[in-house]
């Protein structure tokens, strides 16, 4: 072997891996639907959540229900339980419009209160 070939042999392997790496892609991504199709048909809350894929701002009755499907899955994810039916719409522990009160055990006690100054 003479000397150009010897410097040609590390251009030529990244080429190979290259394409290598490019055909390992395209098998992955060709193939990709295929078990995600099985998945969807057993679970009626997968099928719902793979129709608001394709749901558009402008379909308000559709978008509304895809809402609550992704709420009850990322109620899922997390392992919460289910929530309390209920009509009053007010916030329970456990909602995301609920707020822990302050806890004020680590204020020092029989300080008098901070007054604020301020131009009014």
């Amino acid at each position: 072997m003479n000397t150009k070939t010897i410097e040609r042999l590390p251009t030529l392997a990244a080429v190979v891996l290259i394409v290598l790496v490019v055909a390992a892609c395209a098998i992955r991504l060709r193939g990709e639907n295929t078990p995600a199709s099985a998945d969807v048909t057993s679970d009626p809350l997968a099928m719902t959540l793979a129709e608001c894929r394709s749901v558009t701002y402008k379909q308000k009755d559709t978008l509304s229900e895809c809402r609550k499907a992704w709420a009850e899955k990322r109620r899922q994810f997390l392992g919460q339980k289910a929530p309390a039916a209920s009509d009053t719409g007010a916030a329970q522990v456990g909602s995301s419009l609920f707020v822990v009160p302050k806890d004020e055990s680590r204020l020092p006690s029989g300080c008098p209160p901070i007054q604020q100054s301020g131009k009014e």
